[in-house]
């Protein structure tokens, strides 16, 4: 038995596009079979049947409904595949098989459905190696928003590790090179990011890639671009758009502009800073709530959502660019009328960004066009408020926000106010925009007239009270008879098909109303879906028009909201400029403590990081607030840097170049690195990188191995960042033994948690204090954590013990020392030997030997 040519065709799509599951149409469903069809009856949970295809055996199927496929296909989207989408190109014709082809490939970074996508960024990166440099590009095809940059050296995997931990591409594509390094990313390895895909490495070949920038961009030269430097970065962006052409098998206009991201714009946060500080996720529970975007983001359209996310992973170091905002967000915030009557706005307007994407791929159905007309009738009214705005980001915000009155005029005359998703559902145009489409309705409405007196008239003449003239897509308009009225069927009536319950037929004169009726729907389907092409060849020629002043308005929605969360949450505008040297904090809270804990008072902390005091090294005990104040400090700085006001009294912030953390660590068992190694690799980076305009924020260095170790390598690490680095450091730890660097090394001062002690116990009173803790109080916090009675009181014997034994030895050095260089100092040493460890509290105890200290010194 031969194979059926339909089979035939399903294994020849299958052999050209191996790494997708084939969404091959059948009528109304897409079929899978063989190994697609095994695995996604197992992924989705469908039912796995078999066809007969000439084969030896039936082949494996399952198959969706074509009008449902949307749901199964961002299932599986979702778990990483790619699906191609085989479509019927024609209609079914008796004798001839259907032409199918495939008309897309829908992977994770290529969606373009507005229900699957989430309000975020989705972008697609490619990244091609060649020698030592990495170049990186990466789009997202439902904005259009493309970019690129380009890293050398040793530490450009790095930096390429840091900028896809930013980035967070949903599909990530390369050269052969860079797949071989691609595993070995820690994005990678910890699944932050997905694995890379080998794609052709002829499309990051130079000429190649080359060609498809300028195509894309309808440019005649590089030169345009100003990319001298940037030669992987060209091959990266081009390989890309090859990729995308191949897959999408469109053109896609809304892609018109190529950003060149330079890092030196930007505050560089690396991967664990951004983890730490919990910028967009918490770190454990990697939710949204709980992290700083959570509490800055209550704007009102996806596009300035988009555009906040945007600016908080990518802090400005220009100061100009810095205070544009600045200066913005305080005028806004003096302007309530306005900026209220601008919030009601946008709280309507549509993501016209994305509906962009849709015109230029497409799929733009009439409501999409419909809501860009709106959006697009709202625009003069933002203008016409913003014009009495001085500050310069407002002002350009009014001057790119562009007239669009005749394409909006154009959307508003062709559209009905309810019109479907899809242009295949009809009847959304509005009466009145085309004569001849309001003939051929008027055609059709005096057609149904026909048909009911047509259905009356049979009934008088047959005495069939229930005969019915029904209509299907199979068989057209018919007569239905139930079969008890059979008997009652006149001879002119020519059979067209029987049914259990009932019969159907046809007459001459039903066919010939049939013919003028369904002549006029064909028309109106036909001539509407017409219409609708040259409305949407009208919308695309404004496209970058839309995109830009598409932008003004998420800029205009992030100063609005920066604004209203400003007066809000008591947010002051901070001093931010090239010729401050200090970040001097008064008054500073924890933007995301202070939300999350909005019925308990916060207690606010001042910072002062200077010259004078270039590192701050603070004791006290677990759960006291270090690691919120040290946090407290980056987020605000950070917060600063992206042009929003910040939770202080004031504050005064200079520019920094990088922001560091370390703070906890875990297991890294995949990359076979212990807790310590994971600790010592994120120091070795900070040494390597932090530079005199840096920001550390460094907490318990050294707590992962032996304390004598601990306390060497963060006593030679505070030393270094101090004198060497010279960077502005926040240092918490445990070993109070590094607080006597402090006056021994300029610019290194003590600062401690208040606690208060009371009935064995401890409050915490949260005030950052000058000075150094005595003790960590471990023992206390460990009842405060509900630590068994048994094991406390066992811990106070064996700490008892141990300061015991370490004052017993500091007393016997002291005598040998002051023997050994002062042997004629007879009082100093009588004391010594006086001073009965078991009569005195360690406190007491290192308090008699720092006052005998004093008298050696004399």
């Amino acid at each position: 038995m031969a194979i059926t040519p339909m089979m035939k065709h399903y294994l020849d799509i299958k052999s050209k596009n191996e790494d997708s599951i084939i969404f091959y149409r059948l009528g109304d469903f897409y079929e899978m079979f063989f190994e697609d069809a095994k695995l996604v009856s197992k992924l989705l949970g469908i039912t796995l049947t078999g066809k007969d295809c000439g084969l030896s055996e039936r082949a494996p199927m399952c198959g969706v409904p074509f009008h449902s496929a949307e749901t199964y296909i961002a299932r599986l989207i979702d778990m990483g595949y790619k699906v191609a989408i085989c479509e019927q190109l024609n209609e079914a014709k008796k004798g001839e098989m259907v032409e199918r082809d495939i008309v897309r490939i829908i992977t994770p970074g290529t969606v373009m459905e507005e229900n699957i996508l989430s309000a975020s960024n989705n972008f697609i990166a490619s990244v091609y190696l060649k020698k030592n440099n990495i170049g990186i590009s990466w789009l997202d095809l439902s904005t259009g928003e493309f970019n690129m940059t380009q890293y050398t050296g040793d530490k450009k995997f790095e930096s390429l590790n840091d900028l896809l931990t930013t980035v967070r591409p949903s599909e990530i594509i390369s050269n052969s090179d860079a797949f071989n390094e691609g595993e070995n990313l820690p994005c990678v390895r910890s699944e932050i990011v997905p694995k890379f895909y080998k794609f052709l490495d002829f499309a990051y070949e130079f000429s190649n890639a080359s060609q498809n920038v300028l195509k894309q961009l309808k440019i005649g030269s590089l030169s345009v671009l100003d990319c001298k430097d940037q030669t992987e970065a060209i091959c990266a962006s081009g390989a890309l758009l090859e990729y995308v052409q191949q897959t999408q098998k469109r053109s896609l206009n809304h892609i018109n502009h190529l950003n060149i991201q330079k890092d030196e714009s930007y505050l560089y946060i690396d991967a664990s800073a951004k983890l730490n500080l919990e910028l967009t996720k918490t770190i454990f529970e990697r939710k949204r709530k709980g992290s700083l975007l959570w509490v800055l983001d209550e704007t009102s359209t996806s596009m300035g959502r988009r555009t906040l996310e945007s600016w908080l992973l990518k802090p400005l170091r220009n100061e100009v660019d810095i205070n544009k905002r600045l200066d913005a967000t305080e005028e806004l915030i003096s302007n309530n009328v306005s900026r209220d009557e601008l919030k009601n706005i946008l709280n309507t307007f549509s993501d016209i960004e994305r509906l962009c994407g849709r015109v230029s791929y497409g799929s733009v159905g009439p409501r999409g066009c419909v809501e860009i007309q709106k959006s697009l009738s709202k625009l003069p009214k933002i203008k016409n408020i913003l014009k009495d705005f001085n500050s310069k980001l407002l002002k350009e915000c009014y001057e790119n926000i562009f007239d669009f009155s005749k394409l909006q005029n154009l959307l508003e005359r062709a559209f009905k106010d309810e019109v479907p998703v899809s242009s295949k559902d009809g009847d959304f145009i509005k009466e009145g925009f085309s004569a001849e489409l309001d003939n051929f309705i008027k055609a059709k409405i005096e057609g149904k007239n026909w048909i009911a007196q047509l259905e009356n008239k049979e009934r008088e003449l047959t005495g069939i009270k229930n005969l019915k003239i029904k209509f299907n897509n199979l068989i057209g308009y018919f007569f239905e008879v139930p079969i008890s009225n059979k008997d009652k069927i006149p001879f002119r009536y020519i059979r067209k098909q029987s049914l259990a319950s009932a019969e159907r037929f046809t007459t001459e004169e039903l066919n010939k109303l049939a013919e003028t009726i369904l002549n006029a729907e064909e028309n109106i389907s036909k001539l509407e879906q017409e219409l609708f092409n040259q409305i949407k060849e009208e919308v695309k020629s404004y496209i970058e028009q839309i995109q830009i002043s598409a932008k003004q308005v998420a800029i205009l929605d992030v100063l609005i909201n920066f604004a209203n969360i400003s007066i809000k949450n008591r947010y002051v505008k901070p001093e931010i400029n090239e010729s401050i040297r200090t970040i001097k904090i008064v008054g500073g809270r924890h933007p995301v403590v202070e939300k999350l804990n909005k019925f308990e008072r916060f207690v606010p902390n001042d910072t002062t990081l200077d010259e004078s005091c270039k590192t701050m090294l603070i004791t006290g005990p677990n759960m006291s607030g270090k690691s919120t104040y040290m946090r407290q400090v980056a987020l605000i700085t950070i917060m600063a840097h992206i042009g929003c006001f910040v939770p202080a009294v004031s504050a005064q912030i200079r520019i920094c170049d990088r922001i560091f953390t370390r703070i906890g660590a875990s297991d890294n068992l995949g990359m076979g690195q212990s807790t310590f190694m994971v600790e010592m690799t994120e120091v070795a980076s900070i040494l390597q990188n932090a530079t005199n305009k840096s920001l550390l924020i460094l907490d318990e260095i050294g707590r992962g191995t032996s304390t004598y170790d601990g306390l060497s390598i963060a006593w030679a690490v505070v030393e270094f960042v101090t004198e060497k680095i010279n960077a502005y450091t926040l240092f918490a730890t445990h070993y109070h033994e590094i607080t006597e660097l402090e006056g021994k090394i300029n610019g290194i001062k003590n600062f401690q948690v208040a606690v208060k002690e009371f009935n064995n116990s401890i409050i915490f009173l949260h005030n950052i204090i000058p000075g150094c803790a005595n003790k960590s109080f471990g023992i206390e916090v460990a009842i405060l954590a509900g630590i068994n009675s048994q094991v406390v009181n066992r811990a106070k014997e064996v700490l008892h013990f141990h300061e015991e034994v370490n004052l017993n030895t500091s007393l016997d050095k002291s005598v040998v020392f002051v023997e050994n260089k002062q042997p004629n100092n007879n009082i100093v040493i009588e004391e010594l030997k006086n001073i009965e460890p078991n009569l005195l509290t360690p406190l007491e105890a290192i308090g008699k030997l720092a006052e005998l200290k004093e008298k050696i010194k004399e």
